[in-house]
């Protein structure tokens, strides 16, 4: 089997760094919860969505299918998560019923051969699809996506994110970057193309599709206390 997002592992143990089995080859070692060294067997073709759906869990990677490719980068560090936290809790405050913001959520953005499945930071996605409680949401069913961007993923993020975005047709891109100092890039989709709506740091304000005022420098602070 090969290892997915998750958290179920599914792995061998084993003595040596690399080594290459049948079909697969398999990289590590890494340790185990018992203490045993562990691989991770990685695919020599390309996926279909099946065999994307079908891999078992594993959360020590984030992982995604790019034309058919399954890639793994390192898990994003808990600063970059609590932004994440924080810029879905400002969408979902102002969003209008019939949308909604959520993280770690996978989306075909291209169906396709060979096919394409990201997982957004945050994605703004229609109730109704959510609803339906479906193991990935579809790029049609999407508002807008958010990336937090920072060493390793910027090239990723606003180049090849960017173009694969705009070809599946999602309305809004945002690209939040942890600077410092942060900042926000606000793609809107013309055509088949996105143009920068608007760049900077600060505090980003936005009337259309939703109104929200975003302090970005408070993103990647510990939001306050509840009074009361």
């Amino acid at each position: 089997h090969f290892l997915r997002r998750g958290g179920r592992r599914s792995s061998r143990p084993i003595h040596s760094n690399v080594c290459l089995r049948g079909r697969f080859l398999e990289i590590g070692p890494r340790l185990g919860h018992s203490g045993v060294m562990y691989i991770t067997p990685w695919p020599d073709h390309l996926l279909t969505l099946d065999e994307f759906a079908a891999l078992p869990e594993d959360n020590s990677r984030h992982y995604e299918l790019q034309e058919g490719v399954l890639t793994g980068a390192p898990r994003p560090g808990v600063l970059h998560q609590r932004m994440v936290t924080a810029v879905a809790a400002a969408l979902d405050r102002v969003l209008p019923a019939d949308w909604e913001a959520l993280v770690g959520v996978e989306v075909v953005v291209a169906e396709r051969w060979p096919p394409t499945v990201r997982v957004p930071d945050v994605v703004v996605a229609s109730a109704r699809a959510i609803d339906e409680d479906r193991a990935m949401l579809h790029a049609s069913e999407l508002l807008g996506v958010v990336e937090v961007s920072g060493p390793g993923s910027r090239c990723l993020d606003a180049v090849t994110k960017r173009y694969e975005y705009a070809g599946a047709g999602i309305p809004l891109y945002w690209i939040v970057d942890v600077g410092p100092p942060v900042t926000l890039t606000d793609y809107r989709l013309s055509g088949s193309a996105y143009h920068v709506a608007w760049h900077g740091g600060g505090t980003y304000e936005v009337r259309e599709p939703f109104e929200l005022s975003l302090d970005l420098d408070a993103l990647a602070r510990r939001p306050p206390a509840p009074s009361g």
